[in-house]
């Protein structure tokens, strides 16, 4: 079922924007859908009908039609076997043919919707241009780029030189390489590290329109790459509800009480999300929050007031067409993606699965 408000906005700095926000509950017919966490895990499939979700409480992925608003099916995985993707799933892409990209923690791999493996990716195993080993670790966020040869692109995070890396994969040649991804340093402005441990940015990894987007949580640059992993541009521009980027700490290594109040100021300044493709209206949506915290002590872990949420319009050539403040939404918590000319916002409702989509 779904219901429906409308708000309108006043004219700030000649930009005028009104939303009509509708709330989308879905029909689960008694199956219990993964809706902890941030429900990463989940894609928007190419014709813009159906939502896939990972399922961790049996190990599946169910399909969820947004037309129709109910579940319709799941789809049971294998963790081993020829067929084995994994005893974890963190991502999920949505790709051609009805085939499902998997991000697993070893070994990633695309399948059909029978469950077949039709091709794997292991990062451990390819070799960089001097025929040395490619990487320790596989990335922390996975997107395929090209299923005809096969390219898949990944996110690390460099500990020893405070920064992160973009490596292309290609399976077919075996053959890895590494793209430096920061601009201006921005990713090793905010690398925070206390004893033993480290709290880098959060990279976003996506691909759309056959760019490959690459942007982190503290500032709203974003750089486009060719599915080759050539730069193309770096953007930047100046939003009017929310800085451009935080101010970085002035100290990045710290004790663990004076790391977690830096992170807490950064996240009262800005937090950028990543921007999405919207097919039908040919635009980009992008949400960026400040959070509000309760007076406290600095050095403990102080619990959250309030969350404003901003949404920021751009043109094809991402031109920043307008923002406004969303303030239906009250969490973080949250996948999001456009569909129908609309954005559309994956939230939990009393453990159900539910939307708020946004018409602009």
């Amino acid at each position: 079922m779904s219901f429906s408000c409308q708000k309108r906005s006043t004219e700030q700095d000649g930009q005028l924007i009104g939303y009509v926000v509708d709330t989308v509950l879905i029909n689960s017919k008694e199956r219990i859908l993964d809706v902890g966490g941030y429900m990463q895990a989940s894609d928007l499939d190419d014709d813009g009908r159906s939502f896939f979700l990972y399922n961790h409480h049996d190990h599946s992925v169910d399909e969820i039609n947004l037309d129709r608003k109910e579940f319709v099916k799941t789809y049971p995985l294998d963790a081993e076997g020829p067929n084995g993707v994994g005893q974890n799933i963190f991502g999920l892409q949505c790709l051609e043919e009805n085939l499902l990209f998997l991000k697993s923690q070893f070994i990633s791999s695309v399948i059909d919707k029978s469950g077949r493996v039709v091709q794997k990716f292991n990062w451990l195993t390819a070799k960089d241009s001097l025929g040395e080993q490619f990487v320790e670790e596989p990335p922390i966020s996975e997107v395929v780029v090209d299923t005809k040869n096969w390219t898949v692109m990944g996110t690390n995070i460099d500990v020893l030189n405070s920064t992160a890396f973009l490596g292309v994969l290609s399976v077919e040649e075996k053959l890895g390489k590494n793209i430096e991804v920061h601009a201006e340093n921005s990713f090793s402005n905010y690398f925070l590290q206390f004893p033993y441990n480290y709290r880098p940015p959060w990279v976003f990894l996506g691909a759309y329109e056959n760019y490959v987007y690459l942007s982190h949580e503290y500032s709203n640059e974003i750089s486009l790459f060719n599915p080759g992993g050539e730069l193309v541009k770096i953007i930047q521009y100046q939003p009017k509800l929310t800085p451009s980027r935080a101010i970085a700490p002035e100290v990045l290594i710290s004790t663990r009480e004076k790391v977690r109040r830096e992170s807490r100021k950064l996240m009262e300044q800005v937090r950028f999300e990543a921007p999405v493709w919207d097919y039908v209206t040919r635009r980009y949506f992008r949400l960026s929050s400040k959070r509000i915290f309760e007076d406290g002590p600095e050095d403990e872990i102080l619990p959250i007031k309030r969350i404003h949420i901003f949404l920021s319009v751009f043109d094809a050539e991402f031109n920043l067409v307008s923002e406004v403040e969303l303030k239906e939404l009250f969490s973080e918590n949250f996948k999001y993606f456009a569909k129908d000319g609309k954005l559309w916002v994956c939230l939990n409702f009393s453990d159900e699965l539910g939307f708020l989509v946004f018409d602009l």
